[in-house]
């Protein structure tokens, strides 16, 4: 059986140097489970209570020290995109390292997330059955868990006795979407086709929180951004992969779920903030 380990080359976990308790919560998943994690300190992103100029001189400053532009268009909304811009940054320098290495697949997670149970048995029956039908080296992206539409199993429009949760996404946005798994935030995929019983074709996927770059999809990604770090690096990959420059591939259903994105004080949790 492949193994994480054995299938990737490194397995990051982005995570902010202040968040220290997040970090030991997701390193235990993968110690609890004897998989090796490397902790990646997250650029850091976070302006909105700095004000305006602070926002914009920390924009200055990303460029100049990693060698990226961020187009700063009028009337940006730079408490979103300070902190976007930092999270696209973090994975460009992980890009180019993996370039640079010549790693063949690595892995990039972030500090919020849940294992699901049997992750292990089921991340080796997927990858198992890519190599069956030899396609386990055709992909750039390799989603353990995504968003919006990368899958179609455990997610509906209709209630039903296998989707029964009510999804987290009706609380923020005009749809009625139900899900197997609480946690569960992608949409319902007619488009979305499977390649083998737990890996479905990805149309466009949602979220960076748990998925995987090949070499080839690594040099790929890193020439279609051509450094640029100015929106949201899950909205760059997701126009890549639907118009037809990126392969991607997602576990279906995900196998590493987003933690609950919606507080006890019913505000969405995050440390990079979206406009819906």
């Amino acid at each position: 059986m492949p193994g994480l380990d054995n299938f990737f080359s490194k397995i990051y976990v982005i995570n902010l140097f202040d968040k220290t308790e997040r970090w030991e919560k997701v390193r235990k998943q993968f110690a609890n489970r004897r998989i090796k994690v490397d902790r990646f300190i997250a650029i850091d992103g976070r302006c909105k209570d700095q004000g305006e100029k602070a926002c914009k001189e920390k924009l200055g400053d990303f460029e100049m020290k990693y060698d990226v532009r961020i187009p700063l268009k009028k009337g940006a909304n730079l408490k979103v995109m300070v902190p976007a811009a930092s999270l696209t940054i973090g994975t460009i320098i992980i890009l180019r390292h993996t370039v640079k290495m010549k790693y063949p697949r690595i892995l990039i997670c972030e500090d919020d997330i849940e294992l699901a149970r049997g992750f292990e048995k089921k991340f080796n029956q997927g990858i198992a059955e890519l190599k069956k039908i030899g396609k386990e080296n055709s992909w750039d992206l390799l989603y353990l868990g995504c968003g919006d539409r990368c899958g179609y199993k455990g997610v509906s429009e209709k209630r039903s006795k296998r989707n029964r949760h009510p999804s987290f996404l009706n609380q923020l946005m005009d749809v009625d979407i139900y899900v197997k798994s609480p946690n569960d935030i992608r949409f319902p995929c007619d488009e979305c086709k499977s390649l083998t019983e737990h890996i479905t074709r990805a149309v466009h996927p949602g979220g960076t929180w748990c998925y995987a770059f090949s070499l080839k999809g690594a040099r790929k990604m890193l020439k279609l951004i051509g450094n640029n770090a100015g929106a949201h690096i899950d909205q760059l990959l997701a126009a890549e992969v639907e118009d037809g420059k990126m392969t991607a591939y997602a576990f279906d259903p995900p196998v590493v779920m987003h933690e609950a994105i919606i507080g006890p004080d019913g505000k969405r949790k995050t440390d990079i903030e979206w406009e819906w």
